[in-house]
């Protein structure tokens, strides 16, 4: 027996409901569990919204996804029930609903996908609304996490929706899980300077800034002698914030700008010097 044998043809769809036996009062019971149910799954969804935020590893945006669904699986138990107490034939009745089911689950593959994939990442350390990430998508805070996309919000002011799937299959860099951040100024000062004034200067520049965090403290390095200058990396910590971080930078360069000029540092830049030859003067010959 063929699985497309058991799918009920239009008369037997039409015939799903025994209307001569049925009576006023079997509308309003089925009408009753239908409501019940909608009620039950509120305190469902209300009951599992407060055990589950008691999870140390479930996000609160997670035990809601998975308080809604158990609220919309109350709700389609009370509609079956309902058909019953309506005398429909149950057999035709799920093959409708089942058929019903697999076209929706290929015509909205996509929602399910973003559904399913927010879910995973409720269940995920990856980032919490909060923190602030960067995606191909943009970079933001993370301001809600639903059953289809992630929003955050730029530093712009800008609200960017993520669908669920997308971040599933990309590099996420959360930017303030670990409370602080480390940026690194590459400095190159001229040949002939003194290396160990120009390394103390750096760093006593940028441990003046409020912005720099003072543990560990910021560290001049040499990292290349290169064909115009010494180059130094200046390495610092500071607030994980994309603003923070932008004022901390801000701060740094300043304070370097200004020791610099205290102590007659010059930051090297590219130089080219042209040789014309023993003797020879520019656009001269020697006839």
């Amino acid at each position: 027996m063929s699985v497309w044998s058991q799918v009920p043809s239009a008369d037997d769809v039409q015939n799903l409901v025994d209307t001569e036996s049925l009576t006023a009062w079997d509308f309003v019971a089925a009408l009753g569990v239908v409501l019940l149910s909608v009620l039950i799954a509120r305190l469902v969804r209300r009951f599992l919204r407060t055990v589950l935020r008691k999870v140390p590893d479930l996000s609160t945006e997670g035990a809601l996804l998975i308080a809604r669904a158990a609220g919309w699986l109350v709700i389609l138990l009370g509609v079956v029930y309902g058909l019953v107490l309506l005398n429909v034939d149950m057999g035709p009745a799920l093959m409708v609903i089942l058929i019903l089911a697999v076209i929706f689950f290929f015509a909205g593959q996509t929602v399910m996908q973003n559904f399913a994939a927010g879910l995973v990442l409720q269940g995920s350390p990856m980032f919490a609304v909060g923190d602030q990430i960067v995606t191909s998508a943009g970079e933001g805070i993370v301001k809600e996490v639903t059953g289809r996309t992630v929003r955050i919000e730029t530093m712009d002011g800008e609200g960017v929706f993520i669908p669920n799937r997308e971040l599933i299959n990309e590099p996420i860099t959360n930017l303030t899980e670990l409370g602080a951040r480390r940026t690194t100024f590459e400095i190159g000062v001229r040949y002939g300077t003194d290396v160990d004034l120009a390394g103390q200067v750096l760093e006593e520049a940028a441990a003046s800034c409020d912005t720099t965090h003072p543990d560990p403290g910021p560290e001049a390095l040499i990292s290349e002698m290169g064909d115009h200058s010494i180059e130094f990396l200046l390495r610092f910590w500071h607030d994980p914030g994309i603003l923070e971080a932008e004022r901390a930078k801000d701060a740094v360069g300043r304070a370097i700008t200004h020791a610099f000029a205290q102590h007659g540092l010059v930051i090297a830049f590219p130089q080219r010097t042209l040789w014309w030859g023993d003797g020879a003067k520019p656009g001269g010959s020697d006839g």
